[in-house]
């Protein structure tokens, strides 16, 4: 397998990234892959409506960090990180992701729920940003459910709904690449494509 776009393998003959690397199939390389905003960009920001996807993704993390949210990663998934466009003859409707975060300092769940609802539901996140937004915050004194939580979000990303293996992706939370992402994200936009 030959990885691109900082280490994303690319897509197999169904159109989906591999769940592992099948010549070394117990290896560490394995999905969930992590890229970088730009890598992503570069990699799935090909067609218009892709590019608009990741904006609306791209607004969601700005809301995430105004609210203090730094620490933690995203998976990404779904028909935006598949080949949707040759397998299903459409365009991704949306990006599918899940944000595991730790919670800002002297903040508790309850507290950050309170103080941003509308930021942390769903209906929401699909409609001013174009996600299907989930959101599991790593609470030490819970940590069992951090464990159900990754298990169920892992088992049920890893494979499509024919059973197919497939992978996904993960990015980190912080804010470092934000401004950068945004800014190749306008010039691909405003150039009219992508790599």
């Amino acid at each position: 397998m030959t990885p691109d776009f900082d280490g994303v393998p690319s897509w197999t003959g169904r159109g989906v990234l591999p769940a592992t690397d099948e010549d070394e199939p117990t290896s560490f390389s394995r999905s969930p892959y992590i890229v970088s905003l730009a890598g992503l960009i570069a990699r799935f920001g090909f067609t218009e409506e892709r590019r608009n996807l990741l904006l609306g993704l791209l607004d969601l993390r700005a809301e995430l960090h105004r609210a203090g949210l730094f620490d933690g990663f995203q998976w990404i998934n779904g028909s935006f990180v598949e080949q949707i466009e040759n397998t299903a003859d459409r365009a991704p409707n949306d990006i599918d992701l899940v944000t595991f975060f730790h919670l800002p300092p002297g903040a508790t769940s309850e507290s950050l729920l309170q103080s941003n609802p509308r930021l942390f539901d769903p209906r929401i996140a699909k409609s001013n940003h174009h996600t299907d937004a989930y959101f599991v915050p790593f609470n030490p004194n819970a940590l069992d459910d951090i464990v159900k939580q990754t298990i169920y979000w892992y088992s049920l990303w890893s494979h499509d709904r024919n059973g197919l293996w497939k992978g996904f992706l993960q990015i980190d939370l912080d804010a470092t690449e934000d401004l950068q992402a945004r800014q190749f994200l306008e010039m691909l936009s405003s150039a009219g494509g992508g790599p």
